[in-house]
Parts: structure tokens; C-alpha cells; sequence
């Protein structure tokens, strides 16, 4: 392909590269996420038998290629095959645990010990997130991208389409208000709205700063935008920056326990609002942007469905953190079942009845959605498209808790039977409260064949944001060094390559250093 004859040119042309899409089936919006799936699986079961004989500098390597890779594959060169891609990882994943098995197996007690601290499948869930998201906002300007994975232009399901709405769930499942089960508010309404208020403003500033510097860099060198993605002036960090605004106030007034009471209510009244008022139409329609409000129209109608999207995710988180409380004190649960004079016994623990629950809750949501035939737009944030990002992650939270609970199973099949004192349960129950993660997490290494969580995910956890802005500040360097549309495929995989193995790195480096960036 010839190369563009200036660069006024070529901006026109990568606007139009991503532009009016219609989307795929959202079936295979779910098996293009499922390779991460399947790659902490994989890593983790080819690291436990690796245990003894890596670094941890090779360990990460293998967490890279058989995590990262296989996603950009997938979401790229791959698409076509991405079932059997999940299924040849799969089959090695179990041919490694058949390996672990043989080496020792403890069959005289196989009870999973609890889970205490961090749980590994949200942090899984919350770095994929990112990982994904990061790989498709450079990915997307390659043409080894297939174009229904791009954002959608009016309503539809693309892979694109589901990050912001990732992104307000993946926070809202950890944030305060989903681990308050106090019954009682510990302070007035005025003193729980300036501290709130307090925080709010200490996180809201930064990201509206990087709201502003984004703007004004795409503006100084003349990068190509999407304009009915968030709107002229409006971008990612200012939409993070108003949800965030918004839902400290709420939560001020409202309590937690009443969340999704609060989403539902917020979501209803952003449907019932837009369709009565020609909100839907004004956005939708191919209008002038002649003023602030009809120049960043998607970005402002759309945050009331993030709102209610956040609160829908705090009620979901809450369900997750009470499904573990006290979990310390019983390590298991037994179910007997009688069937024809014979007693079969069922031991369960928290991670298997959760991941029940989790099924349940996207089961019934796709049936609401089917029912009351909501259209699927992202620029309006509506009701559809917040329903199908909640049955979005719970399919990808039990997943990952299915995973979670293979690896337990594992791990106490192999590992040795063990009696702790009280003092040592103790010393280990303290720690996990103290600045928790670091020791918590390299004595489970020590203590586990099979890490639950990998030190990649533990990695871009640990400074999210700070990865997305670094993932973005690359994808503006290679768009601005590189004709991404005339690349050839060879180039495009390896860029990519390259491009999320810088990211990775530097989260990487801050999370070994544990050197927190908050922004």
C-alpha cells in the first residue's frame, strides 16, 4: 500500500480506519477474553512445575509469553481460531497438573485452606482488564485488528466497547463501600460527606489534569481522535474523574447497603430520562458540536449510566466480600446427599459457593436483557450496555474463580500435611493486615507450588492507572512514528509485542521496588 502524501491525509485516514463499525455477537466479545483466562491457568500450572529451577526474572518472562501473547494473538492474527487457541491451553494446563500430581499426592487431607487477604481472582480480573484494554487501544490502529472488535458507532457489542465500563466495575468491586458491612454510619452526614469530598477532590484533581494534558496534546500535534467516542474536549480520565465526583457525594447520603437499590434507581431514571426527553436522538444524530454540551454530548450523558454501573459493582463487590467474612473460622463446608440408601459426601468451601452465585447473577441479568430488549449503545452508557458489562465481568469473575479453585485443589493435593501453632496463625493473620501484600505474597511463593495470582497481574494492579497512562503515552509514540496502517503483519505483531512488554516492565519495576503512584 502506498503511503499517505502528507499527514493531514493519514489523520483523516486513521479517523475513518476506526469510525462507523457495527460490532460482532457478544458471544465472541466473551471467547476473545477468555485466552487471558486461560493464560493465568496455563503460567501458573507451567510455573509450578518450573518452581525450583527459575528466576524470578524468568518467571515473569513465562508469565509474558504464555499470559500476553496469546491475548494479543487472539484479539489480531488469531481471531478466527480463538476456541481452538483456548482449548490447546486448556489441555496443557491439565497435562502440567497430571505432572504435579505424579511428583506426590496428599490424599489424607485434601481441605482448602481459606482465603485470607487479597483475593487472587480480582486481582487477576483487574490487570487483565488493563492488560486487554491496553493491547486494544494500540492494536486497534493496526489493520491485523479485526475491524468488529473496534468501538461500535451507534449501539452493537464490540470488545472495544466494553473498557470504560470495565474499568468503573473493576473499582467499584474493591472499593471502600463494597467492605463497609458496619450496620451504623461512624459519623454524621456532614462529616462523612467533607471526608469523602476531601478524598474525592485529592483523586478527581489529578485525573482532570490528565484529562486537560491529554486534550491538549492531541491538540498541539494534531493526533487523530474519534470524536463520538467521549466528545471533543472529553476523554477516559475526565469521565473517571466526574464518576468518581458523583458517587462520593451518593455515598455520603446513601448507604452502601442500599447500593444496588441506588444503581438500578440511577439507571431506570437515565433510561427513562433519555427517552422522554430526546436525550437518546440528540446524541445519536450526526448534529453540529457547536457548543461545550453538543461537542462533548456523549461524554456528559453518559455518566449518569456510569454512576449507576459503579454502584451495580460495589453491590456485586459487597456479595464477594461477604461471601468470604470469617471465612478464617471454617475452612469448609460438607453437603451430604442420600440417594438410593448411599451417602455421597460434598465438601465445598466460599470460592465454590461464590462462583454459583456469580453464574446466577449473570445468568439472571442476560435474561432481563433479553426480556426487556434493551439496545446495547456505549455512548449513551444506558441500561443495556451497563447490564451486558455486568454479565461481562461476573462470566469473567467465575472464570477466574474456577481457576482459583483448581489450583486450591491442586496445591492441597501436593502440598504436605501440616499443623500450625496458634502462634503462628496469629503472626500470619496480623501480617496480612500490616502493609499486607509484599510478605503476604512471597510467603505464599514460598508456601504454595501453585501461586493463585501472577506476579504480572500483582504487578499492574498495583499501579493501574499508572500503567494505562504509560500504555497510552506509547500508543501516541508508535502512532506518531509508525504508519500503523500500512505496517506490514510481522511488524504490527512485534510492535505490539514490544509496546505491552515496556508497559508490563515498568509496572513491573515499581512493584518490586514498591513504589506506589497514585494518581
Amino acid at each position: 500500500m502506498t503511503p499517505p502524501a502528507s499527514m493531514e491525509q493519514y489523520r483523516l485516514e486513521q479517523e475513518a480506519f476506526v469510525s462507523n463499525h457495527g460490532g460482532t455477537t457478544p458471544q465472541e466479545v466473551i471467547f476473545t477474553l477468555l485466552p487471558t483466562v486461560c493464560g493465568v491457568l496455563l503460567a501458573a500450572t507451567t510455573l509450578g512445575i518450573l518452581k525450583k529451577y527459575t528466576h524470578e526474572n524468568v518467571r515473569a518472562v513465562v508469565e509474558f509469553t504464555l499470559t500476553v501473547i496469546p491475548t494479543i494473538l487472539c484479539c489480531t492474527v488469531l481471531s478466527e481460531s480463538i476456541v481452538a487457541v483456548c482449548v490447546t491451553m486448556v489441555l496443557i494446563s491439565l497435562l502440567n497438573i497430571m505432572l504435579l500430581l505424579r511428583k506426590r499426592v496428599n490424599l489424607t487431607d485434601l481441605t482448602m485452606r481459606p482465603v485470607t487477604g487479597k483475593r487472587p481472582f480480582l486481582t487477576n480480573f483487574r490487570a487483565l482488564t488493563n492488560i486487554i484494554t491496553a493491547i486494544c487501544i494500540l492494536a486497534v490502529d493496526f489493520r491485523i485488528f479485526p475491524r468488529r472488535f473496534a468501538k461500535t458507532e451507534v449501539s452493537g457489542y464490540s470488545l472495544m466497547d466494553t473498557g470504560v465500563g470495565l474499568f468503573v466495575l473493576a473499582n467499584a468491586l474493591v472499593a471502600p463501600e463494597a467492605r463497609d458491612f458496619s450496620a451504623y454510619r461512624q459519623a454524621g452526614f456532614s462529616e462523612t460527606l467533607t471526608r469523602n469530598m476531601k478524598g474525592c477532590f485529592r483523586s478527581c484533581v489529578p485525573l482532570l489534569l490528565l484529562g486537560l494534558g491529554r486534550f491538549a496534546v492531541v491538540e498541539y500535534v494534531g493526533y487523530q481522535k474519534h470524536v463520538t467516542e467521549y466528545g471533543v474536549h472529553w476523554n477516559f480520565f475526565v469521565t473517571l474523574a466526574i464518576v468518581k465526583l458523583f458517587t462520593s457525594m451518593i455515598t455520603s447520603t446513601v448507604s452502601s447497603r442500599y447500593s444496588l437499590l441506588s444503581g438500578i434507581w440511577i439507571l431506570w431514571m437515565h433510561e427513562y430520562t433519555m427517552g422522554t426527553k430526546g436525550l437518546e436522538a440528540w446524541v445519536l444524530r450526526d448534529g453540529p458540536r457547536d457548543d461545550f454540551f453538543s461537542a462533548n454530548r456523549e461524554g456528559l450523558i453518559s455518566v449518569p449510566g456510569y454512576v449507576g454501573l459503579y454502584f451495580v459493582g460495589v453491590a456485586v463487590g459487597r456479595l464477594i466480600h461477604s461471601t468470604y467474612q470469617n471465612s478464617h473460622a471454617r475452612s469448609g463446608m460438607n453437603v451430604s446427599v442420600k440417594l438410593h440408601g448411599f451417602e455421597f459426601g460434598i465438601r465445598y468451601n466460599e470460592s465454590m459457593l461464590l462462583c454459583i452465585k456469580l453464574c446466577l447473577i449473570s445468568a439472571l441479568t442476560c435474561v432481563a436483557i433479553l426480556f426487556c430488549d434493551f439496545k446495547i449503545s456505549r455512548r449513551l452508557a444506558n441500561a443495556g450496555y451497563c447490564m451486558w458489562i455486568v454479565i461481562l465481568t461476573t462470566t469473567l469473575l467465575s472464570f477466574l474463580l474456577l481457576v482459583e479453585v483448581v489450583l486450591d485443589i491442586t496445591n492441597c493435593a501436593i502440598s504436605e500435611p501440616c499443623v500450625e501453632s496458634k502462634t503462628e496463625r496469629m503472626r500470619k493473620s496480623l501480617r496480612l493486615n500490616l502493609k499486607k501484600h509484599v510478605e503476604s505474597e512471597r510467603e505464599e511463593s514460598n508456601e504454595c507450588v501453585i501461586r493463585r495470582s501472577l506476579e504480572i497481574c500483582d504487578a499492574v494492579n498495583y499501579n493501574g492507572l499508572f500503567f494505562f497512562l504509560v500504555s497510552n503515552v506509547l500508543t501516541g509514540i508508535v502512532n506518531m512514528s509508525v504508519h500503523t496502517l500500512y505496517a506490514e503483519q510481522s511488524v504490527a505483531l512485534l510492535i505490539l509485542i514490544i509496546y505491552m512488554a515496556v508497559s508490563i516492565i515498568s509496572a513491573l519495576i515499581l512493584y518490586r521496588l514498591k513504589i506506589p503512584i497514585k494518581l
